[in-house]
């Protein structure tokens, strides 16, 4: 992978950005939703050599650092569909969440 590429996950897709001018290389939508939306809004990313993994929606991915192509999957059955952490020896992904309170002024 490039050293001048950021890998991007969002809304749920994977998307690799030049970190020079900000323009993307690629682009993968990790699962179709309803009417062909994206499945899940939230997508961790681990880089490691020549694969980007990724967890989405109780799944997870393994793509090819180069062109985005999705090499494999896994359902994780049984686990649900929430977010997925990734994690290796030495490497973690977190999330991180916002959480609104809305007040009432009386």
């Amino acid at each position: 992978m490039q050293q001048d590429t950021l890998i991007i996950g969002c809304n749920g897709s994977v998307a690799a950005i030049r970190t020079n001018d900000g323009q993307e290389v690629w682009r993968t939508k990790l699962r179709q939703g309803i009417l062909g939306g994206s499945y899940g809004s939230d997508v961790s990313v681990l880089i490691e050599g020549d694969k980007i993994f990724a967890g989405c929606s109780g799944r997870i991915y393994a793509l090819d650092a180069t062109d985005g192509r999705i090499i494999w999957s896994n359902d994780l059955s049984g686990l649900g569909f929430n977010e997925v952490a990734l994690a290796r020896p030495g490497t973690s992904v977190q999330f991180i969440t916002r959480e609104e309170t809305r007040t009432q002024n009386t």
